[in-house]
């Protein structure tokens, strides 16, 4: 035999490409070299079912049919038939019918494209098209011939060439059932792999030349008479006339299988049929082979001469029974009986084994044949033994003649299956605990343990922390128990096959493994599926028996999927290990395994999503797994996901496979569990449109599955894995079996459950309802009514859904974009007749393909509204729906870190947008106060015009902005699909934002307007003294002038001195009116607070308004009203008093921030108003109302007396505003303060120094110089906190949520109690003032020598005169015609909105200069210069934290402002809302803390409590008496409660008992809260360390007594810096 194969291989070897491969374009791909996944790459090409119009579509175009299961594949419909309307009425043209046409032009046979696709095929892709084929009931290549013509003439012997292949390999996966009538063992249905079914094979062959069609024959004797099927193919049909170029010499395979119903049945049992292509003398080799492996020869002859005769002589020696079928119906060369018996005598056959056709009726004819073929499958009854393919490959390799799975590659990958060698059929399950000991019972304890984790259903009494820690014990035990187990032999085999250097067999030996697995499994399954039959007829009396059967069903059932399951469980562990405690791996190559389980995924093997049996995903492994996907195929690749969702055994995993030609299972033992997935590559121009590179498709497991019906958490499992899979998808198909409306019904209600949690997410999964098994063609058109009625039902089934979780007023169109004509499909049923067989539908396969291309154009339109996730973010987004799904957390407040992530992005942008918008409100007002302090004209046109400017202007970056926002929105960016929930908050949020910073512009506009109004009395006082000043120091200095004797300078400041006193003597000199503010604020005070006017009176009385506000406010009492349940329970005074210390805490932070405001009223230089006084009583009755605290409430003579209190602190304070004002202002005064400067002008005047000069120097130190430092630091605050934006990478000052994070690290950081204790009390204030040492802190950074603090008001200073020398030296550059006061006028109308000048200096310098404008300019600049070098100096010598003290906008404020957008809190722990944008529809916030913190205690206890809840909380829904009285304390926060079985009870809820899970139905204040459920409140961790920690101190702070603690909030800080990471999406390092 060495010999042969030598012979062969270096024969083989000298062969070129076939010349139809070459004709059909398949030359790169020959041989072998087309690969399966290729096939199932997604592309604009697969997408058209075009006719071809070349030769080389012909293979491309049976290839994309047969693996769609088109059972037309075979109808190469090429060359197209030339109409008869293109023919001429002339006669010429009838020779076109009489010319013989080329061998090309005729077409190709489609046998011939048939074998040069297997040639060019790989092993994967030619089981797949046995596989398809065999559905299609069409013939298998059975022998494959290599591909040369030979002549048809040459009689070729066996060892002559390669001959043929016996494609063994390639039927492998193929498996068939069916029913024999005379059953053996107990089963009537027989189910097994075709390739060892041991059955009669019957093969058909012809001698010389045949009139008679042996396959169409063939086909008739197969096929009932109602519906022939075209099993072979033959000269009738489509090109089957065309001579054959390669495929003669090809044997083809058939089956029939019988269904056990003998009306229909043609033979009893199974058989194989044999059709070989050919004349059969021309292959002997081929013949012999058949001779040796069959039961009968069935030989068609038309002639019998010598050489026949010496043929079948050679043939009679076979252990095969010959029929020979003569056809004497011919016109020529007449068979005589005497011919036929002497060729029976001589080959010693029975009269019963010839076939005579006598006459054209071909049935008569077919009832022969199968009467003889019904005898020979009948001779097992006579001992007659029986091949199956495996044996007839052994005798084949015997016979000279290739098998493909005898190639060294395929035997080399079957040594994979020797771990299989110890596997008894009769107990799985113990070779399933000894050889995949990490998965089975310890994975489904992880699973009970961490389910029972996030949803604490069985804690009885226990506490939560306590519950959690047992429960972290039983995970603890389940991992050592795991880590004490030792990797099995045959797994370490199995990894180390999978993870050798090249594996280039990998994928043979899984597949070797999965069918060998398939098979042991499915003898023992058989028998299972019998028993549970039995018992299930008593299901209602057999609940626990049935679940035994199924769990034992689950633990006998063993495929290739437990053995990566096993992969990912010693992956998990050893990861864990490693990551944690540094032990040694479990092997050696274990890191390896998510690489080759990616690549295994890229090469079309599915991965197992959902551990079926036991409900659970193994989010590291396939984590990991999708990781290593996404950096072999690049982190940016993206990928749509395609899910099947339906009931049980409705063809969900067949119309995927035939949709994308996959290989999901359908038949292995028993139906899909769990979830499994499939990546499919999108190439070409399709993969740009749609935006993404891959389609992962998921199949699953069928809903309301019969096995799961007894158990009492099925629809619970159903929930859980229709709301997994759908949130993961962006379409889901929905497929309905028309034949039950109860489970259609069913499923419905699931899947509409599903959506409405994904449209709460911000996801919009498409769902396109599938509805298999309509037949009729008009269905589509006569189902209008039918789809009307399903829109009915699904929105009554989202009515009924929204109303569980607690929405209302949704239809089944606002869950999902629904169109009823396009989203419904209706599919003809799988089969073509009565399986076993039936052929696939072509209307299904049709139907099916017209479904892939809706899909497709569904995903472009997808594309635009939600886009494709990388694969990166599609791993974190599975991740985060998995945990929520495993917290039962989809209801409201479903979230995700991807979503979190896209929220922050999305929140970035915002703020920087925010900022924009605020930096130039800020820039704008500062140049409308320029412009109105420099204004001379009319004040009121000048605002009007003010008002429109920033009305204008705000308008259209409104605009700008919400087109950002919109572009951001259609650009496609990662995820920003997930964030369209938020789209419409956003856009008001803008909107918002813009009407405000319009208000507050306008408002500064006003002030600043007011201001000027204000001076307008006191400045034309002062403007009419100043003139007669001035008049009476030009008579002086003409006096002098005109004197004889040149004065002196004392002689000079006497006569100055003198004139100074007479003038001011002579002025019309009216003082500035001082207001009685004491006496205008009572009355204002009075007026508001009219309901307790008695109590003003009684304060008043003690001491005056002005005496009331020198101490801090004192709260008594009299100033809270406590609840009414508080009161009824309360039994001692101390009680009491700790709600009167947390009122005291919460009213000092009030009164700080009352005291700061009046402080920044009356650092303004204004005059008192009354408006101040109203706008201080508006901001305390505001305060107060926002105080929020679940044990008491203001009483309105706290409001009166805190009121009388603030205002008494407010009077002496603008008093002293007023003062100032007047001082200042005093017309007499501001003479006064300007004496010096006049009498130096006069000196100079009359001294004729250069006027000029003087005058310039004068200008650039009185007047510029301090306009330019106020114009400094009038900006600087917000470059400060421009600069401290750009340079914040953690975006701590732009994200609320950030911003948290950082103070919570800080206070950490300082650990005090009393910082701690600030947090919770006074957040605000304690905010404010960390960013302000962050802002010095920041100011004060040391960069290249000098501070930022100092670069900023450096690069201000020098922005500013830069414009001004750019300015002066402009007028002298073009020779400036005015005079001194066009020049300075023009320069403060260039500088108008940059610097405002002060008036008083302005005139001094103005007077007595008439002087040329340009030689003033040039005498100028060098002043300005100099100031420019002097404040540059002065800058770098200022105290940094002073001057921010001293700017007029605090940055700690503009910062403060972007941070907290929302102060309302929650309603049980008083956390704020932490929302990003002020506009929003729910508030909720991260973090929720035990309530104990905030100083709440039981009812009758003076014990803090360690609960979010109201004092009236109890456990189990009820109030409990006993658990009122216990002294000791829950430990629950809010986040726990809403989402276990408590119940609460207050003054909101009128004292009714409410579960904290139906909190939102209390008021509108609940519902608009959004409260994440989290049973454990892992994310509150920070505070239990906390109060863990200061437990004492926070009882001391309150007047009670400590909590009684678990010490499971004695977490470790790295804990608990894991716990914030995870809960804010950050990534602290270190503490």
């Amino acid at each position: 035999m060495a010999s042969v194969s030598s012979t062969v291989n270096s024969w083989s070897e000298n062969l070129n490409t076939p010349q139809l491969v070459r004709d059909l374009g398949l030359q790169d791909h020959y041989p072998h070299k087309l690969l399966l996944v290729s096939m199932r790459e997604v592309s604009w090409g697969k997408l058209y079912d075009c006719k071809p119009t070349r030769p080389e579509d012909l293979p491309w175009r049976f290839l994309q049919r047969i693996l769609s299961a088109n059972s037309l594949a075979r109808n190469p419909e090429w060359p197209p038939a030339q109409s008869l309307e293109d023919k001429k009425d002339d006669v010429e043209d009838f020779n076109d019918f009489f010319e013989v046409k080329g061998p090309g032009d005729s077409g190709i046979n489609p046998l011939d494209i048939i074998a040069a696709i297997f040639l060019c095929a790989d092993h994967s892709l030619q089981q797949e098209l046995m596989l398809k084929m065999s559905l299609c009931q069409l013939a298998l290549p059975f022998l494959l011939p290599e591909g040369h013509s030979y002549p048809r003439d040459k009689v070729r012997e066996p060892m002559e060439g390669p001959g043929v292949t016996l494609l063994l390999w390639a039927m492998r996966p193929i498996v068939k059932m069916w029913c024999p009538q005379s059953p053996t063992g107990n089963s009537p249905v027989v189910e097994m792999p075709i390739v060892t079914a041991t059955v009669p094979t019957v093969s058909f062959l012809r001698l010389g030349r045949c009139t008679v069609s042996k396959s169409k024959l063939l086909n008739l004797t197969l096929s009932q008479s109602q519906l022939q099927q075209n099993i072979f193919l033959h000269s009738g049909m489509e090109c089957g006339n065309v001579p054959r170029r390669i495929s003669d010499g090809m044997a083809e395979i058939s089956w029939y299988l019988p269904s056990g119903k003998s009306n229909t049945d043609i033979f009893p049992e199974a058989a194989a049929f044999i059709n070989l292509r050919g004349d059969a003398e021309t292959y002997q080799g081929h013949t012999r082979f058949l001779a040796k492996v069959s039961a009968a020869l069935f030989i068609f002859i038309d002639v019998i001469g010598e050489k026949e005769r010496e043929f079948l002589t050679s043939l009679a020696q076979s252990p095969a029974k010959l029929f020979l079928i003569v056809n004497t119906y011919i016109s020529e060369q007449h068979i005589t009986p005497g011919q036929v018996k002497k060729l029976f005598k001589d080959l010693k056959l029975q009269p019963q084994q010839c076939i005579v056709r006598t006459n054209v009726n071909e049935a008569k004819l077919v009832e022969k044949l199968r009467f003889q073929i019904k005898q020979v499958i009948l001779m097992r009854d006579r001992d007659q033994s029986f091949l199956n393919l495996e044996q007839m490959g052994d005798i084949a390799r015997e016979s000279g003649i290739q098998v493909d799975e005898h190639q060294p590659e395929i035997q080399r990958a079957k040594d994979l299956t020797k771990i299989l060698g110890s596997l008894d059929p009769a107990d799985i399950t113990g070779y399933k605990k000894r050889v995949l000991p990490f998965h089975g019972e310890p994975w489904q304890g992880l699973t009970k343990v961490e389910k029972e984790k996030s949803r604490m259903k069985l804690r009885g009494d226990r506490t939560t922390e306590k519950y959690n820690h047992e429960l972290d014990q039983d995970k603890k035990i389940i991992r050592e128990a795991q880590l004490r187990q030792s990797l099995s032999e045959e797994m370490q085999i199995f990894i180390d096959h999978l993870t050798c250097p090249g594996g280039d067999d990998r994928a043979i030996s899984l597949q070797w493994l999965k069918l060998m697995l398939d098979s042991k499994s499915r003898e023992i399954m058989a028998g299972l599926r019998r028993d549970y039959k039995e018992l299930s007829k008593d299901s209602k009396q057999k609940v626990k028996e049935l679940k035994d059967m199924d769990q034992k069903m689950t633990d006998s059932s063993l495929g290739l999927e437990h053995f990566m399951r096993e992969l990912g469980q010693v992956y998990e562990l050893s990861v864990t290990q490693h990551n944690i405690k540094q032990q040694t791996q479990i092997h050696p190559h274990v890191l390896q395994l998510p690489g080759v389980a990616a690549e295994l995924l890229l090469d079309g093997f599915p991965l197992e999503l959902i551990d079926g049996d036991v409900s659970n995903v193994p989010v590291s492994w396939i984590t990991a797994v999708l990781e290593a996907v996404a950096e072999k195929v690049a982190r940016a690749s993206r990928v749509f996901v395609l899910t099947v969702i339906g009931v049980q055994s409705t063809g969900k995993s067949t119309l995927l496979n035939t949709m994308f030609c996959l290989r999901f299972a359908v038949s292995s033992g028993r139906c899909t569990r769990g979830a499994y997935m499939q990546l499919m590559k999108v190439t070409g121009s399709l993969a740009e449109v749609l935006g993404c590179d891959f389609i992962l498709v998921i199949d699953t497991e069928g809903l309301r599955a019969p096995e799961l019906a007894t158990l009492t958490d099925s629809y619970e499992h159903d929930n859980e894995l229709a709301t997994f899979v759908v949130g993961l998808s962006n379409i889901t198909l929905v497929n309905i079996g028309m034949e039950n409306i109860a489970e259609m019904k069913d499923i419905l209600q699931i899947v509409v459950h599903s959506l409405l949690r994904m449209k709460l997410t911000g996801k919009r999964p498409k769902c396109i309802f599938v509805h298999q098994n309509v037949g009729d063609v008009s269905a589509h058109d006569h189902n209008l009514r039918g789809r009307q009625k399903l829109l009915e039902q699904l929105d009554k089934m989202t009515e009924a859904a929204a109303k569980l979780e607690k929405v209302e007023g949704v239809t089944f169109r606002d869950v999902m974009d629904y169109d009823a004509d396009k989203d419904n499909w209706y599919i003809p049923g799988l089969w073509q007749g009565t399986p076993p067989m039936a052929a696939v539908n072509t209307g299904y396969s049709e139907h099916v393909f017209q479904l892939k291309k809706s899909l497709i154009q569904c995903l472009l339109k997808g594309k635009l509204e939600q886009g494709a996730f990388t694969i990166p973010d599609f791993t974190k987004w599975m991740t985060g729906l998995w945990e929520q799904v495993k917290h039962e957390n989809c209801i409201f407040s479903f979230q995700n870190s991807l979503v979190a992530e896209a929220y922050n992005q999305l929140s970035v942008k915002y703020k920087d947008w925010e900022w924009e918008l605020r930096k130039f409100t800020h820039s704008w007002g500062n140049e409308a106060e320029n412009r109105v302090n420099n204004a001379s004209g009319d004040l009121n046109l000048l605002l009007q015009t003010l008002e429109h400017e920033i009305r204008m202007e705000i308008n259209k970056r409104e605009g700008e902005t919400l087109d950002k926002l919109k572009a951001l929105f259609e650009s496609g960016a990662d995820n920003v699909q997930l964030m369209e929930k938020y789209r419409e908050e956003f856009k008001l949020s803008i909107s918002s934002l813009c009407r405000r910073l319009q208000d507050d512009s306008m408002q500064r506009c006003k002030d600043a307007v007011n201001r000027r109004v204000g001076l307008q009395e006191v400045d034309a006082s002062w403007n009419k003294s100043h003139k007669k000043i001035e008049q009476q120091v030009k008579e002086l200095l003409l006096k002098c002038k005109g004197a004889n004797q040149v004065l002196g300078d004392e002689e000079l400041q006497t006569a100055f001195g003198k004139m100074w006193q007479d003038t001011l003597s002579q002025l019309d000199y009216q003082p500035c009116r001082e207001r009685n503010i004491e006496l205008e604020i009572e009355k204002l005070l009075r007026e508001n607070t009219a309901t307790q006017g008695r109590v003003i009176n009684e304060m008043l009385k003690r001491k005056p308004l002005c005496k009331q506000g020198s101490q801090c406010f004192q709260i008594e009492g009299k100033h809270i009203n406590t609840t009414w349940m508080r009161r009824a329970k309360t039994v001692s005074m101390s009680a009491n008093q700790s709600d009167v210390i947390q009122a005291a805490i919460i009213t000092q932070s009030l009164e700080l921030e009352c005291h700061q405001w009046i402080s920044d009223i009356t650092k303004m230089d204004m005059d008192y108003d009354n408006r101040y006084c109203i706008e201080l009583l508006n901001i305390i009755q505001e305060k107060i109302n926002n105080i929020s605290h679940p044990n008491f409430t203001m009483s309105e003579e706290f409001r009166a007396e805190f009121k009388l209190h603030l205002c008494g602190y407010a009077v002496p304070r603008f008093q002293d505003m007023q003062t100032r004002f007047i001082q200042k202002h005093d017309p007499r005064q501001r003479l006064e303060n300007m004496k010096g400067q006049y009498f130096d002008l006069f000196r100079d005047i009359y001294s004729e120094q250069d006027e000029n000069q003087r005058q310039a120097e004068r200008f650039a130190q009185s007047c510029f110089l301090p306009a330019l430092r106020d114009a400094t630091l009038k900006a600087l605050s917000v470059n400060i906190v421009d600069d401290m934006k750009q340079n914040d990478r953690e975006s701590k000052y732009s994200l609320r949520n950030n911003f948290t994070v950082a103070l919570l690290v800080h206070l950490k950081q300082r650990d005090t109690f009393d910082d701690y204790h600030r947090y919770i009390t006074d957040l605000e204030n304690l905010a404010k003032d960390w960013l302000h040492h962050q802002v010095i802190d920041h100011c004060k950074t040391q960069r290249d020598g000098e501070s930022t603090f100092t670069r900023l008001a450096k690069g201000i200073l020098t922005q500013i005169t830069g414009k001004a020398k750019e300015i002066v030296e402009d007028a002298v550059m073009h020779n400036f015609a005015g005079n001194v006061q066009s020049f300075l006028d023009m320069f403060v109308e260039k500088l108008k909105t940059r610097i405002s000048m002060p008036k008083d200096e302005m005139k001094l310098v103005l007077f007595h200069s008439d002087g040329d404008g340009k030689k003033w300019a040039e005498a100028v600049l060098p002043s300005i210069e100099e100031v420019e070098q002097r404040l540059l100096s002065e800058v770098t010598g200022w105290d940094v934290q002073a001057k921010i003290e001293e700017l007029s906008i605090k940055p700690r404020d503009e910062l403060f402002k972007g941070l907290f957008n929302c102060t309302k809190k929650c309603p049980f722990c008083g956390v704020f809302c932490d929302s990003e944008t002020p506009v929003h529809s729910q508030h909720s916030c991260k973090q929720h803390r035990p309530e104990g913190l905030n100083g709440n205690r039981w009812i009758d206890s003076e014990r803090l409590v360690t609960d979010v809840s109201t004092p009236s909380v109890t456990g189990k829904g009820s109030f409990t008496n006993q658990r009122l009285k216990s002294q000791r304390l829950v430990t629950d926060v809010c986040a726990a409660l809403v989402a276990g079985n408590a119940s609460f009870s207050n003054n909101d809820t009128n004292g009714e008992c409410k579960p904290y899970k139906d909190y939102q139905t209390v008021n509108d204040y609940y519902k608009s809260w959004i409260i994440q459920r989290e049973i454990s409140a892992q994310a509150a961790s920070y505070w239990k360390k906390v109060f863990y920690t200061y437990n004492k101190q926070f009882a001391g702070k309150y007047g009670v007594k400590p909590a009684v603690i678990d010490e499971a909030w004695n977490i470790d800080w790295d804990v608990v810096r894991g716990d914030l990471n995870k809960t804010y999406n950050t990534n602290i390092q270190s503490w």
